[in-house]
């Protein structure tokens, strides 16, 4: 009779484990009860009297709350919001994002982080602009531990809130310069001097760029960082040479802007090399040389910069400064990882962009 005892008293203990592991682990959410008594003992394999008394004891250790006629209460527990286990991902503001292939590189950062963490992702595409409430909501009762943005223009009205309710946050692949936040970013001044000393080690002293509007972030940054690059080599900026406000949303308009930005200059007088800041962008101006006649490489060499969204800049050996997206995302799940488990805010990430040499640059044939 002791034996029968004592292996019951050993499955009651290893009943009474499990249970409490269950609820540190947060698959019992705080805020929400246990099943039955009569479900418990079930998936326990013990009596339910074990499970009452069990119950008791995880009482007695704060996890639970027992309420007579209702059941028992999850209670908030340190060691659950320590577990990092899923995760609330939104690809841009509203919903909606611009630029497809972006989003899909980041997306696809972001998933290969979380498997690699084993971490759940919880994805929205809504407009609604009750989704901060909702994350908020869901971080209370324990069903996320964090939230990452794919870039994030409205930083006041989205991650503010957030960071007021202490929900981790960071944003990948950040292009708006919110320094305030803990993100993974490039360095566009940087990364655009980097673009005009590689023309200029081709030979090029003549240099042009396309690029959007400077009420941009990310363009204002990269003409400053063209501008500085130049000075630095002494090289003349040139305002002609430079067509700004070439949006992504007026695109099949721009091939005839560029062509007739090319056909201002005399031949003679145009650029030797130009860099477009988007792949795109560049798509578009291979379209109007070829209207012209101008040759590439032959005649105009062309360097751009992202590697994510023109589908044909492979097939025309386009060379470029790759933009890390899917490094960026991985990189979010690592540093709101890092938070979560640490408990403290994490360092924000820079990324350099690599460049990948094709054949769309070479020197000009008169320097």
């Amino acid at each position: 009779m002791a034996e029968k005892g004592a292996m019951r008293t050993g499955k009651t203990d290893g009943g009474r484990a499990r249970l409490r592991e269950a609820i540190r682990d947060g698959r019992f959410l705080a805020g929400t009860y246990l099943p039955s008594a009569r479900d418990l003992a079930r998936r326990l394999g013990i009596s339910k009297s074990s499970v009452h008394n069990i119950l008791k004891l995880l009482q007695e250790e704060g996890l639970i709350q027992i309420y007579p006629g209702c059941g028992a209460l999850v209670l908030e527990n340190a060691e659950a919001r320590r577990k990092f286990h899923r995760i609330f991902v939104r690809p841009s503001d509203f919903g909606t994002f611009r630029y497809l292939p972006v989003t899909a590189e980041l997306l696809q950062g972001v998933t290969a982080g979380a498997e690699k963490q084993n971490v759940e992702l919880l994805l929205s595409l809504s407009d609604s602009g009750r989704i901060t409430d909702e994350m908020i909501a869901h971080h209370m009762a324990g069903t996320i531990q964090g939230v990452i943005y794919l870039q994030c223009a409205n930083y006041p009205e989205l991650i503010v809130p957030l960071e007021k309710a202490k929900i981790p946050c960071v944003i990948a692949a950040d292009n708006m310069d919110h320094t305030e936040a803990v993100r993974t970013f490039i360095d566009f001044r940087a990364a655009a001097r980097e673009a005009v000393r590689y023309l200029v080690r081709h030979g090029h002293r003549r240099i042009g760029i396309l690029t959007g509007s400077e009420k941009q972030f990310l363009y204002s940054e990269m003409l400053a960082g063209f501008r500085g690059a130049l000075a630095e080599e002494n090289l003349p900026f040139d305002p002609q040479w430079c067509l700004t406000r070439l949006e992504y949303e007026q695109s099949a308009d721009q091939v005839g802007v560029i062509a007739r930005f090319l056909k201002r200059v005399p031949r003679e007088e145009l650029p030797t090399a130009f860099f477009t800041v988007r792949d795109y962008r560049a798509g578009w101006f291979f379209e109007a040389a070829e209207q012209l006649g101008l040759r590439i490489p032959e005649e105009i060499s062309l360097l751009s910069f992202d590697n994510h969204t023109w589908r044909g800049a492979e097939q025309a050996k386009l060379t470029t400064f790759a933009e890390p997206l899917r490094e960026q995302g991985e990189q979010a799940v690592k540093l709101l990882g890092d938070w979560v488990l640490s408990g403290s805010r994490p360092a924000s990430v820079e990324f350099k962009p690599k460049l990948i040499e094709r054949a769309s640059v070479s020197a000009p044939r008169t320097v």
